[in-house]
């Protein structure tokens, strides 16, 4: 039983659910728990789960946003639930869920095993209290960063065999480079001459767009071609970007078409290539990963995992994200035509190879088996 403490369709949200389908076609009895919406939009997640096919558990609150009530509710509750139902595994995906399940899994009867994933691309928060807990309530870990699953590992103290690396999937079909797409750079006034870096992210504080803006004033004057589109939204999307990039005379250069939906691939696609400053809730840097799938180098600070998905000088550049250093790689992907293809082609064979959801899907699976001591699929989970 997968639990997670969300009810947005953010972060890892889409990965769990499209393990927990992909686990049901290896004939395990997958169940994905989360906590229900609470108002009826089809942008939510249990609606998104529906659609790819898991029907949501919501009889609990599963409630990470400092409810008490709900959460000792959920406690007690919770492992009347697992042995009902014959539980053998709780997945826990969060800090909270984690919380939760692996106090229920405690006072269950059937004592079912306790998996913790880390979704992000940096270690667990550790400290003595912490640390207590997660050798208490954690009976494997899953982890997408070998240098965060390496200090999480040890701090938990657990062995290799209880340990499962994985690495981040993809709809590899859905971003697929040879698939036709509309044209839509005349949309935004762009042409064929333009070099197009693209940034995909929620529009926040923390994001760096100071460094991005900073970067793109020294770029265009050796690189005049070059264009930044910006894609996603944000609160302070006016205040933190647009108004800062109008007060240095970007306007024409850094472009902001918001948000996209159903026209997301046809966007990507025109990019020449992806920046990507900061790892946001999702620590597996899902839209560093995209672009890659669409044959698109990657310009990565040395943060979180990026270092670990973009090989520098083979897929994509990884820098220490100063103004003048991305300014820099930004030029030198503008003026090489030769490299931006060749890093792209590089990018596309990596993400083929290391993003399958059926690679990730075998290996999680192969983990619930040690923990059981079986050999073959076909346990409840």
């Amino acid at each position: 039983m997968h639990l997670f403490a969300d009810h947005r369709w953010t972060g890892p949200a889409e990965p769990v659910v499209n393990l927990v389908r992909a686990l049901r076609q290896r004939d395990f009895d997958a169940r994905f728990a989360c906590r229900p919406s609470p108002e009826d939009r089809n942008d939510l997640l249990e609606h998104h789960a529906r659609r790819r096919g898991v029907e949501p558990v919501l009889d609990f609150n599963l409630n990470r946003y400092n409810a008490p009530l709900q959460t000792w509710s959920d406690m007690r509750r919770l492992p009347g639930y697992l042995d009902r139902e014959s539980i053998d595994i709780v997945h826990t995906h969060l800090s909270h869920d984690h919380l939760v399940g692996g106090l229920a899994a405690r006072r269950s009867k059937r004592r079912p095993k306790v998996v913790r994933t880390n979704h992000k691309g940096r270690a667990l928060k550790h400290g003595p209290i912490r640390n207590a807990f997660h050798r208490r309530y954690t009976d494997a870990y899953c982890g997408f960063s070998r240098a965060a699953a390496d200090a999480d590992s040890a701090a938990i103290g657990l062995d290799a065999q209880r340990v499962c690396l994985i690495n981040p999937a993809l709809d590899l079909e859905r971003f697929d480079p040879s698939a036709p797409r509309n044209e839509v750079r005349g949309d935004l006034g762009l042409t064929a001459d333009h070099v197009v870096g693209g940034v995909v992210a929620r529009v926040q504080r923390h994001r760096r767009w100071e460094v991005l803006l900073e970067a793109m004033k020294l770029a265009i004057e050796r690189a005049p071609q070059l264009r930044m589109v910006v894609i996603g939204r944000g609160t302070h999307r006016q205040r933190v970007a647009i108004e800062p990039a109008k007060r240095m005379g970007l306007e024409k250069h850094v472009l902001f078409p918001g948000y996209r939906g159903d026209d997301f691939l046809d966007y990507l696609a025109m990019l020449d290539f992806k920046v990507f400053l900061m790892p946001g809730s999702d620590g597996t840097c899902r839209a560093a990963r995209e672009a890659m799938a669409m044959g698109k180098p990657v310009i990565a600070a040395r943060r979180g995992m990026l270092p670990e998905l973009v090989a520098d000088g083979t897929s994509g550049l990884v820098i220490d994200d100063t103004p003048q250093n991305l300014a820099d790689a930004m030029v030198q992907l503008a003026c090489d035509t030769e490299m931006r293809s060749r890093f792209g082609q590089a990018a596309r064979e990596h993400a083929v190879t290391s993003f399958r959801l059926d690679d990730q899907a075998d290996a999680v699976a192969a983990l619930y088996r040690r923990l059981l001591g079986r050999k073959a699929a076909g346990v409840g989970a």
